[in-house]
């Protein structure tokens, strides 16, 4: 596959997070797999962006959830699962939703989806009807203590959680030992953050930086770019049209006559 161009925004000129995202020109495998571009300002990103320019963008600064691209939704990429975070109770078309993410982006079949909420559903046959109605493995609900138990979190592909940022924070701090990555799903364009400021280490060797917060949104966004150009090319029809319809030509001659009869 060609080598991708993944655009890094918004890039100050002086400052830590400068420093540490122009040090990924540094990392020989990531530049084994992309083309890191960098950008002053986010604006000029997203329009190369849209314009095909770049095959995906990279936010350097963690975005306000209000501020996340239109029509999208906000994916949390651990090292043990994808997590999408809701405000109200989750609907079948929010699980169709999370499941079709995790297939066609993270190449995930017949993912396993848990719901994760402290308190009672009000629907609370939820996850059974959708695995009997859509045939998608939903299990819960689940409370934070149960998913947290063991490494029971490993056993879904992807964790719908109901409830607000701190319960988020609890449930990523309890789960990833890497850094966590943000992810935009549900738009043609792709889009990772990264999810804490990525800052220098200042416990360790003078200068020495954590360059995983800074590197995870792009191996993300790569493997993202491939899972769909795969996904989408299995699902193409490879064969040519090989009959003619003659109904569609009687179609085209009723209009054109009703036309020159007007």
């Amino acid at each position: 596959m060609e080598k991708l161009k993944i655009a890094i925004a918004p890039i100050g000129t002086e400052g830590t997070n400068a420093e540490l995202f122009r040090g990924i020109y540094e990392d020989n495998a990531m530049l084994e797999l992309c083309t890191p571009l960098v950008y002053e300002k986010e604006d000029s990103a997203l329009r190369d962006l849209g314009e095909g320019k770049v095959d995906a963008l990279v936010l350097a600064s963690p975005p306000e959830r209000a501020k996340r691209p239109a029509g999208s939704v906000e994916i949390i990429v651990t090292d043990k699962t994808n997590i999408m975070l809701l405000d109200t109770e989750p609907t079948a078309d929010d699980i169709v939703r999370l499941r079709d993410i995790l297939e066609r982006d993270f190449d995930l079949r017949s993912p396993r989806i848990a719901i994760v909420r402290e308190g009672n559903m009000q629907n609370p046959e939820l996850a059974s009807q959708v695995t009997a109605e859509q045939g998608i493995n939903t299990y819960g609900p689940y409370t934070i203590e149960q998913l947290l138990d063991g490494d029971a979190a490993c056993h879904f592909d992807g964790i719908i959680i109901v409830g607000d940022t701190a319960m988020e924070q609890r449930i990523i701090a309890g789960l990833s030992q890497e850094a966590p990555v943000r992810f935009f799903a549900g738009t043609e364009t792709i889009i990772t953050a990264v999810y804490y400021p990525v800052r220098k280490n200042e416990e360790e060797e003078e200068g020495l930086a954590d360059i995983s917060a800074s590197t995870h949104p792009f191996y993300t966004a790569i493997d993202i770019v491939r899972n769909r150009a795969f996904y989408d090319e299995a699902r193409q029809n490879p064969l040519p049209k090989l009959f003619r319809d003659k109904r569609d030509d009687r179609k085209r001659d009723e209009a054109t006559q009703t036309k020159a009869e007007q």
